[in-house]
């Protein structure tokens, strides 16, 4: 029996179904342990902050502007390899080299330190995204990439499970130093597992089309894809999107510590369980039901994101409302397996859109626009708002000393200041959700 690595997928008569799976599942744990790496820093968040004396910018700038300074730009140079080199070794590199520099994280003593340590993972785990990408392209057909592309991303949900859980739990018992330690670790022996186990498939295979070896320059690249209206529309809405994944995400469990008063265990064990769900659950639902819808109409690639950005809106700020910890789980699950309803089919759309020799750049560009914006400024924006609304209502408040770390009254602010600030920046997905729909307008039936 041949075919693709996912139930009813197919894929070239020459590949068997078997050996797509195992590469699924390869590509699957890479991300996986790619996300908890990324993810361990919001689950120490708080003994980081409180050691290293930082404020809630420089704790965003970490998780956002440190890690995606290089992350975003070294993608494009990592695609253009990937456009002509093995994109297996590309990835098995990469996963070798995040992982050294997570293990390094545990030994920074300042914030420039750890500053200079998350710019480091940033550049390794950038060339795993395109070439990864590209992968997927040449082992499925078009009308199946949606949904083995979001298999794939499960690794996104895993892995911050696994970051976020793992993480506060060895904050607790061994200090926040050694999370990094004991999680960088293992993505040595998947960089083994990458390098002596994936083979390098023909490009082109997956379209049934004759790889060409020419690779076009990247201006030729670019400007296809910027002069395509759909492109842009998917593009403008993946990184409003984004915001939800990078900012809300990477708070979530800061939020659970300071407004509901958990420990950093039960904290981060929450807010792995809720990204695990959430992000598992918008993935599989959104890519399957636009491939399956997608098959009518190509306008459902599209139309799918638009639904769930227009649901994830209202549902967050009932979230942030809720002052009941069970209905705030609740309504935090639902918005987020309606916002992430985008991240499938809108990989998928950028894809379909691109050859074989310019699908790994076609991704990059995505990708570094994406990265650049909603990764590099989301969580920073959202750190800035909170701390802003926190000094706000100390105003006017005589005799509180914030420079303790454990001072009621600042504690009761930062907690009030970071709901504020995550509810304002939920109006950025009902902007995404028009992109979404003007892209639909420019889909085929």
């Amino acid at each position: 029996m041949h075919g693709a690595a996912v139930p009813g997928s197919a894929a070239p008569a020459i590949v068997p179904a078997r050996y797509t799976r195992w590469v699924l599942f390869v590509l699957l744990s890479v991300c996986a342990i790619n996300y908890a790496d990324r993810s361990v820093v919001g689950a120490v968040a708080e003994p980081l902050r409180r050691e290293l004396g930082l404020t809630d910018f420089q704790l965003g700038l970490l998780q956002g502007f440190g890690f995606a300074l290089l992350f975003s730009v070294m993608g494009i140079p990592f695609a253009r390899l990937a456009e002509r080199a093995s994109r297996v070794r590309i990835i098995a590199a990469a996963t070798f080299a995040w992982s050294v520099m997570t293990v390094l994280c545990g030994a920074a003593t300042s914030f420039v330190q750890m500053l200079l340590m998350r710019v480091g993972v940033g550049v390794g785990e950038a060339g795993f995204a395109a070439p990864a990408n590209s992968l997927i392209g040449d082992y499925f057909r078009r009308d199946r990439r949606a949904f083995a592309t979001s298999i794939m991303t499960l690794g996104v949900p895993i892995g911050a499970m696994i970051g976020a859980m793992s993480g506060g739990w060895i904050a607790e018992s061994l200090g926040w130093r050694w999370a990094f330690v004991i999680l960088g670790a293992p993505g040595i022996l998947i960089a083994a597992l990458v390098l002596f186990t994936l083979r390098e498939p023909p490009r082109g295979q997956a379209d049934d089309v004759k790889g060409d070896d020419t690779v076009p320059p990247l201006r030729a690249v670019a400007r296809h894809c910027f002069s395509d209206p759909t492109f842009r529309h998917v593009l403008a809405g993946g990184t409003l999107a984004g915001f939800g994944l990078h900012g809300l995400g990477q708070f979530l469990g800061v939020y659970f510590a300071r407004v509901h008063e958990l420990s950093y265990g039960t904290a981060g064990m929450l807010y792995g369980l809720l990204t695990f769900a959430s992000v598992g659950g918008g993935l599989l639902v959104g890519g399957f039901l636009a491939d399956r819808l997608g098959r009518r109409s190509l306008r459902w690639y599209s139309l799918i994101p638009a639904i769930g950005q227009f649901l994830a809106a209202p549902l967050y700020v009932a979230a942030f409302l809720s002052g009941d910890l069970r209905t705030t789980v609740v309504l935090l699950l639902a918005a987020g397996i309606s916002l992430v309803f985008h991240y499938g089919p809108g990989l998928a759309i950028v894809q379909n859109l691109a050859t074989p020799r310019t699908r790994a750049s076609t991704v990059a560009l995505y990708m570094l626009v994406v990265n650049a914006v909603a990764m590099g400024s989301a969580a920073p924006l959202i750190g800035f708002l909170s701390d802003v609304f926190g000094a706000q209502l100390l105003e006017g408040v005589a005799g509180v000393d914030c420079r303790s770390p454990v001072e009621p009254l600042c504690l009761q602010a930062q907690g009030t200041g970071l709901r504020y600030a995550l509810m304002a920046s939920t109006v950025l997905f009902v902007w995404a959700g028009v992109h979404y729909l003007l892209a639909t307008r420019r889909q085929p039936r």
